[in-house]
């Protein structure tokens, strides 16, 4: 726990040090994104092939004119996933989300960071946050939650392509794989979370 504590608190602090070192760096912005979450692998399997909503606070530096690191906090949403629970009359549920914390590297192709096609690499620590919850389905019965927990903390690895239409506005598709806990009764283990992020981008 305490080695999970402090690379959170350094990826906080990598995050936070552009804006208390804006003379010492190149042009500096602000920028936040609101994106589409499409599951994959085990993610798409436990979720049904449901989509979720996402968002995150970013701060482009730009390093070169072609390049830029963007350190960014995410908030991620995923659908409740339901199941019935095998031979009994029970129901399980769980919501699921994710905060996360990391940097992206961009490296404009066309030559300029205000405009064009880019590429990015990305990595991360991204906490999953789970509550579950079950009722009985033989008459009427409230949810009952669960006090298990299955919150994990995770490295997280990204990829991805974009186009900047503008200096303020661009969209962007990312691909991010991380590790979480099986969601319900009858799985178990490390459970593989592959999400490709359709997304609006925007800076100041």
């Amino acid at each position: 726990m305490s080695i999970i504590s402090s690379s959170r608190r350094g990826f906080l602090g990598f995050a936070l040090l552009p804006c208390l070192t804006l003379a010492a760096a190149g042009p500096v912005h602000y920028g936040f994104s609101a994106h589409a979450n499409f599951p994959a692998a085990d993610l798409d399997k436990d979720l049904n092939g449901k989509v979720g909503l996402g968002g995150s606070f970013q701060v482009p530096i730009e390093i070169s004119e072609r390049m830029i690191v963007r350190p960014r906090i995410d908030l991620d949403v995923f659908p409740v996933s339901e199941r019935d629970r095998p031979n009994s009359t029970f129901r399980d549920r769980v919501d699921l989300g994710s905060v996360g914390i990391g940097a992206d590297f961009l490296y404009s192709f066309s030559g300029r960071n205000d405009q064009g096609v880019y590429g990015l690499g990305g990595v991360g620590l991204q906490r999953w946050l789970q509550t579950r919850s079950s009722r009985d389905t033989d008459g009427y019965h409230s949810w009952s939650n669960d006090d298990t927990v299955r919150n994990r903390t995770s490295p997280w690895l990204a990829v991805g392509v974009g186009y900047q239409f503008t200096p303020v506005v661009g969209l962007e598709a990312r691909a991010v794989g991380s590790e979480y806990n099986a969601l319900l009764n009858g799985t178990s283990g490390t459970r593989t979370a592959v999400v490709t992020q359709l997304a609006l981008t925007c800076r100041w």
